[in-house]
């Protein structure tokens, strides 16, 4: 098998954060990039995440912390120029979006101060779909209904399948995307116990139509309970990938290794062998994490963890070695079927002995790599190792491995922030 890697561009962490070239804000600062991550990476794709959905989001911050230093616009659009330039670089550009990833109201104070995201600007700013926001109904449930997990929808309920095709639909029609990548990491606020939530009225009816019992009242069956709700993503993607039919555009998704979808979003099934089956994707990424940044690294709410799941990459719970679970789970399975398998390799630092042995093994197509930590990027290539947070997030300084400041955001009086980059 012929190894290709993938790079993973999270194109607004590259304006926000990124030095120089590394900010990729002209296309010919893409173009320079792409050389050098092809050389480097023997790269034969990249997933390019869209900031355009962004424009469908409603935007918080709290009193003294405007959001407008998070804004950086550009005058040219990168859904024209990426696949384009990929493509006289002969490499293949997908574009990459999220599913579980719709942002939530902001905090009360109160509840900021111990509470959030992470410190360095996801305490005291936040960000929600206008879908979500204007249905509330359609996000996944607790078992009484009164709590919901913000930022991630229920795909029980039809309506919430055929927005999302749309959505995706929509951002392709008119460019020239070879692929479009389906993340399901989650940036929400984990659940407190992992089988929390998935206690919607179409989960509620489906269950109960077939098993007897009404998962509201009675005692019921978890595992079953747990297989029905990942039979809804098996669905989305019968209903995602019917459009694709007849085209060269390809289907790829993000998974965290293992049976279930894990941290933080619960234990309901992951049924990746269907959709290898099935021929639902072409490429099948494993080993993805949602509880760490993948380009500063920092970790997301670290203060927030829950438990009771049944696998968990974090703690490594029933979570055997990667290579065991290459050899004994995924090996055997993907070398029935034409489909590619990639390890997600952005929240592991550079190794080029377990790099070549995981590219060695048989069952393996592939790494993924997230270009913000590679040279001539941003701060991230050049080691920075640690968050320093001043007055309740108000001053974050990255420092080096060597202790030496890298980059440092301060917060102002009006909110407005004052870069100090040692270059």
């Amino acid at each position: 098998m012929k190894k290709k890697n993938i790079a993973s561009v999270s194109w607004g962490d590259h304006l926000l954060f990124g030095q120089g070239e590394g900010k990729l804000d002209t296309p010919k600062s893409f173009e320079k990039q792409l050389v050098q991550w092809k050389k480097h990476l023997n790269l034969s794709t990249i997933l390019w995440r869209e900031t355009k959905t962004g424009s469908s989001f409603d935007f918080f911050s709290a009193r003294g912390h405007k959001y407008t230093h998070f804004k950086k616009s550009v005058n040219w659009d990168d859904f024209e120029a990426i696949p384009r330039i990929c493509r006289n670089a002969g490499v293949s550009a997908y574009l990459y979006v999220t599913l579980f990833d719709e942002g939530w109201p902001l905090p009360p104070k109160k509840v900021r101060q111990v509470s959030y995201h992470n410190a360095m600007h996801g305490r005291h700013w936040s960000r929600q779909s206008q879908f979500t926001r204007n249905h509330p109904e359609y996000l996944t449930t607790n078992r009484t209904g009164e709590i919901k997990q913000w930022g991630v929808p229920c795909l029980a309920y039809p309506e919430v399948r055929r927005h999302y095709r749309g959505r995706y639909l929509k951002l392709l029609k008119g460019y020239h995307f070879d692929g479009l990548f389906l993340c399901l990491r989650s940036q929400s606020k984990p659940v407190d116990y992992a089988d929390q939530f998935g206690f919607n009225k179409p989960i509620k009816d489906e269950y109960r139509k077939r098993y007897g019992t009404n998962i509201l009242k009675e005692d019921f069956d978890l595992q079953k309970w747990r297989d029905l709700q990942g039979e809804y993503l098996t669905r989305f993607l019968i209903e995602l990938r019917e459009p694709f039919q007849g085209t060269d555009i390809k289907l790829s998704i993000g998974i965290p290794r293992g049976e279930v979808i894990g941290p933080p979003l619960g234990n309901w099934t992951l049924q990746w062998r269907e959709w290898l089956k099935m021929n639902l994707i072409d490429d099948l990424i494993i080993d993805q994490n949602s509880s760490q940044c993948p380009s500063m690294w920092h970790q997301l709410w670290p203060m927030h963890r829950g438990h009771g799941y049944v696998q968990n990459y974090i703690d490594g719970k029933n979570m055997p070695p990667l290579k065991d679970q290459l050899d004994e789970v995924y090996q055997p399975i993907i070398s029935k079927y034409a489909q590619n398998l990639f390890i997600a390799r952005q929240w592991q630092k550079r190794n080029p002995n377990q790099e070549n042995e995981l590219l060695s093994h048989p069952g393996v197509t592939g790494l993924v790599y997230s270009t913000f930590r590679l040279p001539n990027s941003c701060i991230g290539s050049i080691g920075a190792t640690r968050l320093v947070n001043e007055g309740a997030a108000s001053k974050v300084t990255l420092e080096d491995k060597d202790g030496q400041p890298v980059l440092t955001l301060e917060a102002k009086h009006k909110g407005d922030w004052k870069d100090d980059a040692k270059q």
